[in-house]
């Protein structure tokens, strides 16, 4: 046996070696993301807004190397940040209010909701590192609370923002269910 390799330099072995891998790092990364493609895909599959929550995860790099438990805390993350993001609008509009009372009234207890929830939401995902699902999951049921406390001031200025980060909630709150 040892004699039939004879025939094969040491420096082709090495070229060939070489290309050998170079194959495999230039394919392995298209693989591993159609298999992430597909796990974000099933994953969402089993969310209410399935179009929304395959956009917001395919958004994040990392989802496409991630299991499920990684994607559970992507959707996580991106809720909180969409939790900030809309609590940066509601205090725009709060600073920016006319003189109408009643809705500068209804933006202020906005407010004042979101706020409360964002200490939440980053003590569930501190919950989520420690693997504490239920905790994680009961933070996020506290902003989806909030954001529905908030839509029922029927405030047609949030109506956009507040259908948008609950949407995103109901869905990561689904996602999380999955790993009880």
């Amino acid at each position: 046996m040892a004699s039939q390799n004879s025939n094969i330099s040491p420096k082709t072995m090495v070229i060939i070696t070489l290309i050998s891998l170079g194959f495999n790092n230039y394919f392995l990364p298209i693989d591993a993301e159609e298999t992430g493609k597909a796990l974000i895909e099933s994953t969402c599959k089993k969310t209410q807004y399935p179009a929304e929550c395959i956009s917001a995860l395919e958004s994040d790099p990392g989802s496409f190397t991630a299991n499920l438990t990684g994607l559970t805390r992507i959707a996580v993350e991106k809720s909180a940040s969409k939790l900030v993001e809309t609590l940066h609008i509601v205090d725009m509009l709060v600073q920016n209010a006319t003189s109408d009372y009643p809705t500068w009234g209804s933006l202020v207890l906005c407010r004042y909701s979101y706020n409360t929830s964002v200490p939440q939401i980053q003590e569930g995902l501190q919950a989520f590192d420690q693997l504490k699902f239920e905790k994680s999951y009961k933070s996020v049921e506290a902003v989806k609370k909030a954001v529905i406390d908030c839509d029922h001031e029927g405030l047609k200025s949030l109506t956009q923002v507040n259908t948008a980060l609950l949407r995103l909630i109901e869905d990561t709150i689904m996602i999380l269910h999955l790993l009880f």
